[in-house]
């Protein structure tokens, strides 16, 4: 909602500016390191993890890893291919701060897959566990992905705010339906593992 709050006060270069003129040296090193948590292949390894110990569970987050990624994939490089990222989209208009070691793209920035990914990812692992402390800190922690696109300047606030929506709505997809189609919903190698003799669960 805030997201949403934002894009319709201002414009994305608007809240790109302001973001990026608010940089620091600790910034750049956390959302250096934070923004491979929405990788495609960090997503891939903890579905694999996941399906070791719980076949259900890393079904849940493969098939809604898969689902974002297509769907960005698709979107960035038919409706929207030719939307350029703030690198390009600020050439010569304005001088924008690039964190030092970060490789800046040109285009195909709508939707952010990082952001789709994070969130696919960590609203599936919220699916799962019944802490809500553990839920809330999982939100937290896909919305800092999320925003490390904007902070590096690989994403404006549209392309992270469409790509979350997408994440969300995949890890749905993906929940709704390993539980209400066959062969997967009620079935019991669904809650096996594939290391443990018994049933395993995260």
């Amino acid at each position: 909602m805030a997201g949403g709050i934002w894009i319709s006060l201002y414009s994305k270069a608007e809240i790109h500016i302001y973001i990026n003129d608010h940089t620091h040296g600790l910034g750049d090193v956390f959302f250096r390191l934070i923004t491979n948590l929405g990788d495609g292949l960090f997503v891939g390894l903890i579905a694999l993890l996941f399906l070791l110990f719980n076949i259900g569970k890393g079904l849940q987050l493969a098939i809604s890893g898969i689902i974002a990624g297509v769907l960005t994939q698709v979107l960035k490089r038919t409706l929207f291919s030719d939307w350029e990222r703030p690198k390009k989209f600020f050439e010569g208009v304005h001088q924008l701060y690039l964190v030092p070691g970060v490789n800046n793209y040109s285009g195909h920035t709508f939707p952010s897959g990082h952001s789709a990914s994070a969130f696919a990812l960590y609203f599936s692992i919220a699916i799962f566990v019944r802490n809500k402390t553990l839920k809330f800190l999982l939100f937290i922690l896909a919305s800092l992905v999320a925003f490390s696109r904007i902070y590096l300047s690989q994403h404006f606030l549209n392309d992270v705010y469409a790509g979350s929506i997408l994440g969300v709505l995949a890890a749905l997809s993906s929940w709704l339906f390993l539980t209400r189609s066959k062969p997967f919903a009620g079935a019991n190698w669904m809650q096996k593992s594939l290391l443990l003799k018994k049933p395993g669960s995260i």
